[in-house]
């Protein structure tokens, strides 16, 4: 796809197919590629362009420029509910976790899904290493059906955490996670967490 809208803007610029081939190139995890890609668009209030944006800076670490997107978005929509999650995730990983924890619950009051917002509180607690913190918001959801690969990870390294292997091998096992369990949970017991992935 990446090709095929390169060479669509070689002929004819059209800031939809731009976008396009952005938002590509977050998902194969180009982030400095992708915001380049979007310079051509920089006076443009688009939502998307800006969300964009904001998510890229986060993935680069640039958290003084996420804030500064998502700041405008909301003067724009103060109750964007995406924009206040993604201000949560960089406020939480520049440090500044209990601003970030309040700016994520807003956005779930804003009805963000659930389990976007319940995966990252529990990104922030698994932060602190509270991980029994991070089983209570996600079991509940696992349970619920919910299944998204995210917040599969951070449950079962945080049962692993609180010493419920028993429950870490079920998920293991029921949802194909690893054909050697065992030796996942060891290796899980281990290591810290990369939240900045689990955000």
């Amino acid at each position: 796809m990446i090709a095929l809208y390169r060479n669509q803007l070689k002929h004819k610029e059209d800031p939809q197919v731009r976008l396009k081939l952005a938002q590509y190139y977050y998902q194969v995890g180009d982030y400095q590629t992708s915001l380049n890609t979007l310079l051509a668009l920089n006076n443009k209030t688009d939502r998307q362009i800006a969300l964009l944006r904001a998510k890229n800076a986060i993935a680069l670490e640039n958290y003084a420029q996420a804030l500064q997107v998502t700041d405008a978005m909301m003067l724009r929509e103060p109750n964007d509910a995406e924009a206040w999650n993604l201000r949560g995730i960089a406020l939480a990983l520049s440090g500044k976790r209990e601003e970030g924890q309040r700016a994520i619950e807003y956005a779930r009051a804003l009805f963000i899904a659930d389990e976007i917002a319940l995966n990252n509180l529990a990104a922030i607690a698994m932060l602190d290493q509270r991980y029994q913190h991070v089983v209570e918001l996600l079991l509940p959801q696992y349970l619920y059906g919910k299944k998204q690969t995210r917040l599969l990870h951070n449950l079962v390294l945080s049962l692993v955490k609180v010493g419920d292997r028993r429950s870490a091998r079920n998920i293991i096992e029921s949802e194909n996670l690893s054909d050697r369990p065992d030796a996942l949970i060891d290796a899980l017991a281990q290591v810290a967490p990369d939240v900045k992935e689990k955000v």
